[in-house]
Parts: structure tokens; sequence; C-alpha cells
């Protein structure tokens, strides 16, 4: 018993220890879990860069040289070897990943902002659904196209003044040589509008109704009725037919933005962000006008002048463009868009539109300096970008000189401007290099034939036209091989956009040569004199003639740039036609064929074509003159009595068959066509000029032979006076056919 009281006071006192120690802990978690909750302090981590001190000293660093510690006590502050220096950030890889993430957030914040438009604006473009938008050229809406020709054009308030190498100057010479003669009622000059007189009234101008878009709507951006295909198709037929001529635009950089435009559509419309129901505003940023220009003139060359795509397509940017041309700061990036503008008005036939724009791009470039090679340095640092705005000037430079040769009036580059040390595109593009030279012998050529004297010249400076004739031929020989037209021996291998090429200069060195020889056939008196010369002229006009038959017969090129190559056929046919009538005995015979030719070409003019009107312009006025100079209906009763070479000329020109009524139908009372109920087309005025060239020969009395069986009565000295014609005095004729010129 006292071993067990010994025992038990023995563990007694542990006992009691463990068990107070125990309540007094069990207390302490008692009395912290009734209070507020202890955090216990965590020690910050260790940076993963620290220099040597800090390490040995195992306390932290801050990673910086020198680090904070180093600094404060003026310690050696060093790291070691591929620590900080040659590490992860300066690898090659970090710099891929980090500029690869800087470009994704850049596409992240665009597709935002865009999405926020969207959402703000409610559709502000506008996107069909994919079946409509999957719309072709080939697969026209359903309602009939408007064509942009019979679009409505106020009359101009005053007439436009148009300089001597244009048709209205010449007819208006004309006109007043008449008046003065005493002819009365040849009417007032209407201009080159869409109301041009003709066989019969014009419609009245009345404003347009409003277009219709693929889906009906027209208020739709008109760019989303072409498949993403079809964009990409006319992008390609844009670079054939007009880029490689006039390099103003990367077509590459083009087809890719609009690559991007299709795909963001189709995204936005599978997304929901897009509303295909409601009409947007377009869209309407530079590269997207650029584009949207692109196709319109590729929609313009398809259709021969006339596209009612193309002419949504142009009237979506017509607000981009005049801001452009009202816009106070110029940037270079901004030129080419509205060269490509200049170029839709030209393939509209609005050639004088097309000169007013291409001389203020004109203009533009002079401000900004890219007619002087220093200015263009200091400005376009870049070696591509100041290559780019090179061939950009130059071909501003060509298109200016072009079509002021077409409408008359003057250049807005004049050659004593351009710095003469100012580079030229590089050698890979030889047609706009070849351009270059033959843009400026036409300056020179300007100033010979420029005259603004209502008369023509009664001397011919006949060293000036020998030597501008050299010049050109010496340019002729200049051109590049692969711009050579080939001669019918050599194989024909080249492309047909190449092709193109090397017809069109071809066309264009006779042409030089034709404006050049031209004052030789003023007046008869000028053939006798300079016969040789004459000859020329009209070998000239006989060889482009047969060249652009030949194209039409062969290829597509002559029709899908109408508008170009009639400027050439309507020259040549002028030629041949005041030859044969100063000089019938000489020229008759040498150039009805081709005569012919030119009207058989003629017959597919568009009765909705500016060249058709201009060319009815000059036919309806010679035939106002021929009744009042003799050649009436009781001088034309022999008319069946054609030669056999008449006969088989009118065979050629698809006229057989038909009457040659001489001048009683050629010449009625009210100055109409025979058939004047119907438009005048190509057909018509095929045998309208039929009718004027078959008189003048008879009258001269080539037609059959004798002048007592032909149109009328020969005038006084015979058929040897070259002075003389069925349509006048010695320069009443040539005023008239200059219209044509």
């Amino acid at each position: 018993m006292n071993g067990h009281r010994q025992s038990s006071s023995a563990e007694s006192p542990g006992t009691a220890n463990v068990n107070g120690s125990g309540n007094k802990r069990r207390a302490d978690e008692s009395n912290s879990n009734n209070s507020a909750p202890h955090t216990r302090a965590k020690r910050n981590r260790y940076i993963s860069i620290a220099c040597n001190e800090c390490k040995r000293r195992k306390i932290k660093c801050n990673g910086n040289t020198p680090c904070q510690r180093c600094g404060n006590l003026n310690l050696e502050c060093q790291y070691a070897p591929n620590c900080c220096a040659n590490g992860f950030k300066d690898s090659e890889d970090f710099r891929q990943m980090n500029a690869q993430l800087a470009s994704l957030q850049e596409q992240v914040d665009n597709l935002y902002a865009n999405l926020n438009a969207l959402r703000a604006g409610g559709d502000v473009m506008g996107f069909p659904p994919p079946s409509e938008r999957s719309l072709s050229m080939s697969q026209p809406p359903a309602p009939q196209p408007i064509s942009p020709a019979n679009r409505h054009r106020p009359a101009p308030k005053h007439p436009p003044f148009r300089g001597p190498t244009s048709s209205a100057f010449s007819l208006d010479v004309a006109k007043n040589t008449l008046h003065n003669m005493g002819y009365q009622g040849l009417g007032v000059d209407e201009g080159v509008l869409t109301q041009d007189v003709t066989p019969v009234a014009s419609p009245p101008r009345t404003s347009p109704r409003p277009l219709l878009t693929a889906n009906g709507d027209p208020r739709r951006d008109p760019i989303w009725a072409l498949s993403k295909d079809e964009m990409v198709r006319l992008c390609r037929m844009y670079e054939e037919e007009m880029g490689i001529m006039y390099p103003v635009i990367n077509i590459e950089r083009v087809i890719l933005h609009g690559t991007h435009l299709y795909s963001y559509a189709d995204a936005a419309l599978g997304s929901g962000l897009a509303n295909p129901s409601a009409p947007g505003k377009g869209i309407n940023d530079e590269q997207s006008c650029i584009l949207k220009m692109v196709l319109a003139i590729s929609t313009v060359l398809e259709g021969a002048g006339q596209s009612e795509i193309g002419y949504r397509l142009f009237q979506s940017v017509k607000e981009f463009a005049d801001r452009i041309l009202y816009d106070e700061v110029i940037e270079i990036k901004s030129l080419p868009f509205l060269v490509l503008v200049a170029i839709y008005h030209f393939h509209c036939d609005e050639e004088a539109l097309a000169w007013r724009i291409i001389g203020q791009v004109a203009r533009m470039c002079i401000e900004l300096g890219l007619h002087r090679r220093d200015s263009l340095f200091k400005a376009v640092t870049d070696e591509e970008e100041r290559s780019t705005a090179i061939r950009l000037f130059w071909s501003v430079y060509v298109l200016d000189r072009r079509w002021s040769f077409g409408t008359g009036m003057p250049f807005a580059l004049q050659d004593a401007d351009i710095d003469p040390s100012l580079p030229e595109p590089d050698m890979s593009l030889p047609y706009l290099n070849v351009m270059i030279a033959y843009s400026r012998i036409g300056s020179k050529v300007w100033r010979s034939i420029g005259s603004f004297s209502p008369t023509p010249s009664a001397s011919l400076n006949i060293e000036e036209i020998g030597y501008l004739d050299y010049q050109t031929l010496q340019w002729a020989k200049s051109i590049p091989s692969e711009l050579q037209l080939p001669t019918a021996s050599s194989s024909q291998t080249a492309s047909r956009a190449i092709h193109r090429l090397q017809i069109l200069l071809y066309l264009r060195a006779n042409q030089m040569r034709i404006l050049i020889y031209t004052p030789v056939l003023h007046s008869g008196s000028s053939i006798q004199e300079n016969l040789s010369y004459a000859s020329t002229v009209v070998e000239l006009a006989k060889d482009t003639i047969r060249a652009l038959t030949h194209l039409n017969q062969t290829t597509d090129i002559y029709r899908a740039q109408q508008v170009c190559f009639n400027y050439f056929l309507i020259s040549a046919l002028a030629v041949i036609f005041l030859a044969s009538c100063h000089a019938p005995v000489h020229f008759s015979p040498l150039c009805r064929e081709e005569f012919y030719m030119a009207l058989d070409l003629v017959k597919g003019f568009s009765n909705k074509s500016f060249v058709s009107k201009r060319l009815w312009k000059t036919i309806k006025g010679l035939k106002e003159i021929g009744p009042k100079l003799g050649l009436s209906q009781d001088h034309n009763e022999n008319h069946h009595m054609e030669d056999a070479h008449s006969s088989a000329a009118l065979a050629m020109a698809g006229l057989a068959g038909h009457e040659i009524s001489g001048l009683s139908s050629a010449f009625g009372q009210d100055g109409m066509a025979a058939n004047g109920n119907s438009p005048m087309n190509g057909f018509q005025m095929s045998h309208e000029m039929t009718n004027l060239f078959e008189a003048a020969l008879g009258s001269a009395g080539v037609g059959n032979g004798s002048g007592a069986g032909g149109y009328a009565q020969l005038p006084p000295g015979g058929a040897d006076n070259t002075g003389s014609n069925a349509f006048g005095g010695d320069e009443q004729l040539y005023r008239k056919l200059r219209d044509l010129f």
C-alpha cells in the first residue's frame, strides 16, 4: 500500500505538471480561437538574379547594376557569367517571340477598334450575304444597267476651250469661215456631250433613277457585288491592260489588301457582327479606295467604256477623291489614287476630265518637289519609296502629254521645269522609259504645229519637218527589241500584253509622223509643192488603217481598248479623206481600199461612243456644206454608173447591195440621214462616209472616169486643179476635216 502511495505520489507531480501544461495550452488555443486570426509573416521570394556579393551574404539583391547594397557601400557589384549579360532577353528567340507578341497585340487592338466601330455605327459596312456577294460580272443583276454615257450631264454655261490640236477648235474655225462666206444656219457648237446632234433628237435631260445593286439596295457598298475570285481576276486584268504601261501602284499589295478585306467580311458575317439586311456607308480607307478604282477601270475596259458596277464603284470613292483634291496637305501616297481616277475617266470617253485631273496631279507633284532631284531625295529617303515616287512622276508626265494632245490643251508639266538630272525609271519598265522619250519629242512637235492662227500657214518649215521626222524615226529605232513589232517573217512569240504594247508603240510612231506632216495637206497648192511629203503622210495613214484592221481581225486587243485605238483610226481616216478630196486624181486610186477598211472599223462603233459622236459631227458638217456648194440632188441622176473598183470597195466595206444614192440621200434638206428615224450607229456612219467619199471623187471625175457622168460638174481647171475639191476652195475642207484630228 505504501508502495502504491509512493508510486502515486511519485507520479503525481509529473502528471499534475502535464495536466497543468495541457490545460494552459488548451486555454491559450481557446483564447486564440476567440480572438482575431494571427497571420504569420512570410519572407519575400529571392530574386532570380543576384550579384556575387549578395549571394555570398545570402541577402536580398534588387538585380540592378550596381545593386542597392553595393551602391550604398561602394562595393564592386559583379554578376556571375551568363547571369545577366547574354541572357534570354538578348537571345534571338526572345526577340522573335517579342516581335510576334507585339504584332499580335496590334492586330487585336485593330480588331477591337473595328468591332467597337461596328457596334457603335450599326453595321457601317453593310455586308451582303455571301450568296449575294458571289455575283460576278458574268452574271449581271436583274435590273438593266444604266450606261454612264447616258447619265445626266448638265450643259455647260460657257463653251469649253479647245486647243489647235483638238476637234472643237477646228470645227469652230470652219464654222466661222463659212459664216463669213455667207453660209448661215450651221448651228451652234454643242460640245462633245451626250446630247450631241445626231440623226434623231436626243432624249430630254432627266435626273438618273436610283441605282440598284446586286441585292436591290442602292446604299450598299458596290464592292460586295463582286466575289473574291472576281476581284482577283479584275486586278490581274488591270495589271495586264494598264499596270505595265503606267506602274503607279503595286498590284500585289492591292490584291493582298483585297483578300484580307474579303476574309474580314466573311468573319464579320459569320460572327454576326455585320447585319446583311442593313445598308452601310461603305469602306473608304485609302487602300480600299485604290482597290475600288482598279476594279472600276477593269470593268469599264471589259464593257468597252460602259459598266454599271464600274460607275457605282467610282461613285463610292468620289467623295474621297474630292477630299484629296481640296486638302491643303498633300501626301505622295495619295497621288496614285488620283491617277487611277483620271485613267477611269479617259476610258469612259471623258478625255477632257482626265486631262484636268492629271493636270492637278502634275501640279501636286511639283508642290512635293518630285520634279527636282535634290528635293526628291530630301523628301523621300527610303530607296524603295523613292523608286515608287519616280515611277509615279514619270507616269504622270506621259499621261499629261498624251491627254494634252488629245484635247488640244497645254501641258501641266513643262520640260523646262523638270530637272535634267532627275532619275528615270529602271530598265524593268521598258514601255514607260520609251514613252518618256516619245513625250519629249511630242513637246517639240506641239510647238511646231500648235499655232492658234485661224488659217493654215502659207509657208512650211521644211527643215523643221525633216528634223522632227528624223527624231521620230530615231526614237522608233531605239525601242527595245522585245517591244518592236515583229515582221511578217519573224515568229510571233510575245504574250498578249506585250503584243499590245508593240502595236501601240508602232501606231504612236505613225501618229507622231502624221502630226508632223499634216500641214502639207492644208491646201491643194501645198500638196503640189510638197508632193513627196504629202505621199508620205498618206502612206502613214494607210499603214495605220491596215495595222488596226489586222489587229481587229486577229485579236481582241482592239475591242478591249477601242477608246484608245480609235484615236489613231479617226486621224488616219481624216488624212486619207483630206488628201483624196484635195488631190483626187493623184491620191484617190491609192487610198480607196484603205478608206473602206477604215469604214469597216467605223461600223463597229457603238452609237453611244464618244468617238462615233465626234465622227458624226464631222459628217453632219460636210453634209450641210455640200448642197450650198452645188452638190444637190439634180446632179446625182447617174449614181448607178459606179465603176468596178468602187463596187469592189463597197463590197469590202460591207455595203454591197446597198444603193449609193449619191448626194440625194447624203445631203437632205434637213441635214439628217436618209434613215434618220433610228440612232446613228457605225453601219450608218460608214454608209454616210461612203456617200461623201464617192461624191467628192465623182465631182472630180474620178469615180466613174468622167465629170459629166459624175456627181457634179468639174470645177474650172478640171481634175488636175488639185487646189479645188467637192467641198469648197483650197483650205475650206481642211478646216472642216481638221475636226477629226
